[in-house]
């Protein structure tokens, strides 16, 4: 018919070739999405990785946990993943993530590493000793499954402290001490097994060697270097653990230093340097459990200091530290800087080296210093015994000062104060000694001290660290 529409015809070439487009259409979308997800799972594990290596290890666990849920049978996510489980103690999703790796026949070392880190983390819920021994086996079994590898003998040597502090059992802190010695040893000599060593390796070698070294009576300075060593190593915003141990330990350096002032002059800068490093961190550190960890050792550790300068003389500087203490923020209404003040200015006030006029004066300040302690030493019992040692010290300040001027006023003063410690503790020996001493030095004693002296003879005998003293206070009392 004359204007009819031409008819449509598929032809079998143009089916092919629309079919053809259709399939590429599908194979680009495919490839693209391909394409997106490498992308999305690639950019997800190197920002899990990179976070990682800051010492972020939250944000980098979520970044791994994106990348994962792209390709959930990755090996080298999976592993950190179960790494950063196990550092947050979420030990039974680590373990079946090790476990499901293994079962993958990914079995490198870290792997068998990783099941006895969990192992030996177990260990800290138990207190049987059996237990705690057939765990650390089990942890030891998995560290020597790791062939030989340097966080395999770190692992050992972290078994050993274990057993050490779980069983009270010194000589494991010695076999610990041997590992590694050996481990260090080996380093040394030998650049590949250098070579294998993580970041997280060494941060573990540190704190076992400086944990194994710290556990004798004597301060290591090797245990020290080590903690030192750690902190370089470990970012505070992870950890402020290996800082807190150095001021530890250097804490316990200075509250025997027995080296003078001149030895004290000579490590002045470092002792400046590390109270001002401790400082800095614990005060702008976001993580209030790590906070109030590193602000005891650093306060501790800046009393050491102080006693040392104190007990060398140098109650300038020791003060300077005080006042330093009591003005910081957060630690105002801490009492231990009074509480230190006057016991070593009580020490320097006793001592037999110095001239009387000198003695007054120290006497004077140390008064002083307990008169503010008083005042600010809570009721509670748990002051219960600082009181008491306050009020009595404070007694015997007012009581020397009552001889030194031929001041009974001074008397009566002590004889209140020593009441007060009394009143605490009424049995308490040495307050009852002191009292007995005073009430002696007055013409018309206010009460008997005869009274104070039984006292003293009961607790004496209760305690034969009194034995000796009683005896001299006694003919003191008894003398006509």
């Amino acid at each position: 018919m004359p204007g009819a529409a031409p008819k449509v015809e598929w032809t079998l070439a143009t089916i092919l070739q629309l079919a053809a487009a259709g399939v590429l259409v599908l194979l680009s979308l495919l490839l693209c999405w391909l394409a997106f997800a490498n992308w999305r799972f690639k950019s997800n594990l190197v920002e899990g990785y990179q976070e990682y290596d800051r010492g972020r290890p939250a944000t980098a666990r979520t970044a791994l946990e994106a990348a994962s849920s792209w390709r959930p049978l990755h090996t080298g996510c999976r592993e950190l993943l179960a790494k950063l489980l196990c550092d947050e103690d979420k030990l039974d999703e680590a373990r079946k993530k090790y476990q499901a790796l293994k079962a993958q026949g990914h079995t490198v070392p870290q792997v068998n590493i990783g099941l006895g880190v969990i192992t030996l983390k177990e260990v800290e819920a138990q207190d049987n000793p059996k237990a705690v021994e057939k765990l650390v086996g089990e942890a030891v079994a998995a560290f020597r499954s790791a062939g030989g590898t340097p966080e395999a003998e770190i692992g050992l040597g972290h078994c050993e402290l274990v057993l050490a502090r779980k069983l009270n059992d010194p000589a494991h802190y010695a076999k610990a001490q041997a590992i590694f010695a050996k481990i260090r040893t080996v380093m040394d000599q030998k650049k590949e097994f250098r070579a294998d060593i993580t970041r997280d390796g060494l941060i573990d070698y540190y704190t076992g060697l400086g944990k194994a070294l710290a556990s004798g009576d004597k301060v290591d300075d090797g245990a020290r270097d080590a903690f030192r060593a750690c902190f370089q190593y470990l970012p505070p915003t992870v950890s402020v653990l290996p800082l807190a141990n150095v001021l530890a330990l250097e804490t316990r350096r200075f509250a025997t230093f027995a080296e003078g002032a001149d030895g004290l002059k000579r490590l002045e800068n470092d002792l400046n340097a590390l109270r001002n490093q401790g400082r800095t961190i614990w005060v702008n550190h976001r993580v209030q459990v790590e906070k109030e960890r590193l602000r005891e050792a650093w306060l501790m550790y800046s009393l050491a200091v102080a006693q040392a300068w104190g007990r060398a003389g140098n109650v300038t500087e020791m003060q300077s530290i005080v006042r330093d203490l009591q003005s910081t923020g957060g630690l105002e209404q801490r009492v231990e800087p009074l509480i230190l003040d006057g016991m070593v200015r009580a020490e320097l006030a006793v001592r037999d080296d110095v001239s009387v006029r000198d003695q007054e004066s120290q006497v004077t300040k140390t008064q002083a210093a307990y008169q503010e302690l008083v005042q600010k030493l809570p009721t509670d019992d748990a002051n219960k015994e600082r009181r008491l040692r306050a009020y009595n010290n404070l007694g015997w300040m007012m009581a020397w000062r009552g001889g030194y001027g031929s001041s009974e006023g001074y008397y009566q003063q002590a004889v209140q104060k020593l009441g007060e410690a009394l009143r605490i503790a009424p049995d308490d020996y040495i307050a009852n000694r002191n009292m007995a001493v005073v009430l002696k030095r007055f013409k018309k004693p206010p009460q008997p001290p005869e009274q104070y002296l039984e006292k003293c003879r009961a607790a004496a005998e209760k305690d034969k660290q009194y034995a000796e003293d009683f005896e001299v206070v006694k003919k003191y009392i008894e003398a006509k």
